[in-house]
């Protein structure tokens, strides 16, 4: 028995030195509890079978486990090669790398193009050399023993004992390795040196049952030592002059016949899990095996599924355009019919013009002349001063063609002379008996009317001049005096919700320069944009404070050039959000100035002006929130809720409570007031339309809309059809129309008429 060293099994663990027997073909054989484990020099691997096994399962103890079924399938029956593959002569001095492949050492230096690792000529796989190089790598002793046992069959053998070389060996040295000449063999019996050394003649080893190819290993450090010691620290063999870096205390070492029983228990242990492993990959494989037809089935499956799916769509388009080509087709033909017979109707019409006739109405060209010229004014020095008059109140209007007892009439002209004649507004019959006390001033004399007449002329100042600057409310006549035109909506969209074009408080309206509505959907948390005729296009802003949310816009305003969005925020926030035409967040300001923003509107250089409840304060801003201007209305305001800007830097403010509109410069002054009791009631607000005239709504009742020059002189007046309870805010549009948000979730677009004149009716 002699010491043989085993490779790594398949496992990972370390297949340790053991004593086994070196057959003559190479084989070593360990016989225990009835299994032999036979290395195969040619693959070295160790092969465990049963004795009635002839081709036993084997573990590479080398190799990965990818390696194991092709070394157990594939185990060559015939006499493993005895000639390098890249000499293609003998091995000499064969060493075998990790991979299993044998090489000539000489071959392998020849190869070697790396200090620390080398590439396998035969599978190309890089293997690491240890500190040596080549010469550290293991020697396959399978192969060296297949080469001794031939040279054994084939005698004479030379000696190797000395250096005469033409000597034939008659014996074998086991201790020296050595095939001896008679000499060598004479020398061995005598000399002390060779004491206690193993030497058989070759011609008696068959006869006594060891084979020539018998021998101790000898050390690959130490070339004259033989491996006799094991460390289990290091887990390698030593020889006598390797344990001497080993020392005793840092490692555990022992005789290599000690050791020898326990590395087989163990390498019996280890080559039962290595086929428990491969019992496991083999189960493994059938199961990837399994999971590859099943994914190649669902792979199928999924690719025809993908086809009828895409068919199904492309079915699904193909009808929709058929669908589409048809109604197309249907609404091309009834468009086409329709042009058609609107170009017969045209031809006809113009076939038939001398059936035109024009008639002139020289009555209104005669009232409209009298408005537009002017008045005279009476300057006679004979008349006597007058008597008071009774002065009524802002909505009510005294009639301007009564007669005084010494047969004078009092020219009707000194009314006004921008209101016009009071005649152009169609005839008075009211007597002044109709004047209720209530209207008339608390010291005026209860005597002065009787009978419906007034006391003489003389007590009328005719110098007395009625300018819109200063009394125009007391001049507009009662609403009841006036005959407004009816007005339709041709569009209305909206309706209570939180969806696209639904509103829970539309409490804010404006019109950009390509005439989109712009609503502020207060409860909502967000601005709505809808086109002229109210489609909705997109939506911006959510509940938040931070940039980009909204919290309660209220009013919104557009500077047109830009097309940015100005919204105002009321409380908590109560601040200014500037927003561009796509709804993207710019800057927001003024949280910590605005209090009650109510009314707001850019001017033509870009300044926001707001005008303020509560506090009756007007700000104005520059686009970056720097205060330009602010200033104090409470003396002359009551509750303020909409705002426009003229190009003379006019301020003018819709006042809800006082029933018209009041006007005052950048500076804070109070120049003048629009509309009145009786003609504004609660007005909702103010705007200005193209030829630069006021347009006041009001909701009293019915949609109202009144129409002003700026200097307050009453122009036309405009009514709903439609009763309209309570409204929030409204907004013109550039073709004459007017946008009106209303309470009831909708938003009502009304075309007002302008007509030369108005009546007064009783």
């Amino acid at each position: 028995m002699v010491a043989s060293p085993v490779g790594r099994y398949a496992s990972g663990g370390n297949l340790d030195f053991q004593d086994v027997n070196l057959s003559q073909n190479g084989m070593f054989e360990v016989i225990r509890h009835g299994l032999q484990w036979n290395y195969q020099p040619s693959k070295t691997a160790l092969i465990m079978t049963s004795p009635s096994s002839s081709l036993p399962d084997s573990c590479s103890l080398f190799g990965s486990p990818s390696q194991i079924d092709s070394i157990v399938d594939d185990i060559p029956p015939e006499e493993c090669s005895t000639y390098c593959s890249l000499c293609h002569e003998k091995f000499t001095s064969p060493k075998v790398l990790p991979c299993l492949h044998t090489f000539c050492k000489a071959c392998l230096e020849r190869v070697q193009d790396n200090c620390e690792k080398l590439k396998c000529p035969k599978c190309e796989h890089d293997c690491a050399l240890p500190p040596q190089g080549v010469s550290g790598l293991l020697s396959d002793y399978a192969v060296i023993n297949v080469l001794e046992s031939d040279a054994i069959e084939r005698p004479p053998l030379s000696c190797t004992g000395c250096k005469t070389k033409d000597t034939h060996a008659v014996a074998r040295c086991f201790n020296c390795a050595n095939y001896l000449c008679p000499n060598c063999v004479m020398a061995h019996q005598f000399m002390h040196c060779f004491e206690g050394h193993t030497v058989i003649d070759l011609k008696d080893e068959s006869m006594n049952g060891v084979t020539a190819a018998d021998k101790l290993l000898h050390c690959p450090r130490h070339d004259r030592e033989i491996l006799r010691f094991f460390c289990r620290t290091c887990n390698i063999p030593l020889c006598k002059e390797c344990s001497l870096d080993h020392p005793t205390g840092l490692h555990d070492c022992e005789h290599i016949s000690e050791c020898g029983q326990r590395q087989i228990e163990l390498l019996i242990e280890r080559i039962e899990k290595s086929r428990n492993k491969i019992n496991d990959f083999k189960i493994a494989g059938k199961s990837v095996d399994h999971l590859l037809s099943c994914l190649e089935m669902s792979y199928h499956k999924a690719n025809a599924e993908i086809d009828e799916t895409f068919k199904f769509f492309y079915s699904v388009v193909d009808d929709r355009k058929d669908e589409l080509k048809k109604e197309l087709e249907d609404l091309y033909n009834t468009k086409k019919v329709s042009l058609v017979l609107m170009s017969n109707k045209v031809q006809e019409m113009a076939e038939n013009t001398i059936d035109l006739e024009f008639i002139s109405n020289y009555q209104a060209i005669q009232n409209a002349v009298r408005n537009t010229f002017g008045y005279i004014r009476n300057n006679f020095e004979g008349t006597p001063a007058p008597k008071p008059l009774p002065i009524a109140r802002p909505n009510s209007v005294v009639n301007s063609d009564f007669t005084y007892q010494n047969g004078h009439a009092y020219d009707s002209n000194i009314i006004s002379k921008k209101f016009g004649s009071a005649n152009s507004l169609g005839p008075f019959t009211t007597s002044l008996s109709d004047i209720s006390p209530y209207e008339k001033w608390s010291n005026g004399p209860e005597n002065m009317f009787q009978n419906g007449t007034a006391e003489t002329f003389s007590t009328i100042d005719p110098t007395l001049d009625i300018t819109p600057k200063y009394v125009p409310v007391s001049m507009y006549p009662v609403k009841s005096q006036i005959k407004r035109q009816k007005m339709i909506y041709h569009c209305k969209f909206g309706e209570f919700g939180v969806m696209e074009g639904q509103f829970t408080e539309p409490s804010g309206v404006a019109v950009n320069a390509q005439n989109d509505i712009i609503v502020a959907d207060t409860n909502n948390h967000r601005i709505q944009i809808f086109d002229k005729e109210g489609r909705f296009k997109f939506q911006f802003g959510e509940c938040g404070k931070r940039d980009g949310q909204l919290l309660y816009p209220n009013r919104v305003a557009v500077v047109k050039p830009s097309g940015d969005i100005i919204v105002t925020e009321r409380s908590p926030t109560h601040q200014i959000q500037i927003y561009n035409q796509y709804g993207q967040f710019v800057r927001k300001f003024g949280a910590n100035i605005l209090q009650h923003p109510r009314g707001v509107t850019v001017d033509n250089k870009g300044r926001i002006i707001v005008a303020e409840c509560k506090v009756m304060r007007v700000i104005i801003f520059d686009q970056m929130g720097t205060v330009l201007q602010k200033f104090g209305c409470s003396k002359h305001l009551e509750f303020p809720n909409g705002v426009v800007v003229n190009d003379k830097q006019e301020i003018f403010i819709s006042d809800n409570r006082a029933h018209c509109v009041k006007v005052f410069n950048y500076d804070g002054v109070f120049i003048r007031q629009i509309g009145g009791e009786g003609l504004t009631n609660y007005p909702i607000g103010v705007c200005i339309n193209q030829n630069g005239e006021i347009l006041v709504a009001d909701n009293h009742n019915n949609f109202n809309i009144t129409i002003f020059t700026q200097d307050g002189q009453l122009v036309n007046a405009s009514e709903s059809k439609v009763k309209h309870a309570q409204c929030f805010d409204v907004a013109l549009m550039d073709d004459g129309s007017v946008v009106l948000a209303s309470k009831d979730y909708r938003l009502y677009i009304y075309r007002y008429v302008q007509v030369p004149g108005l009546a007064l009716t009783m």
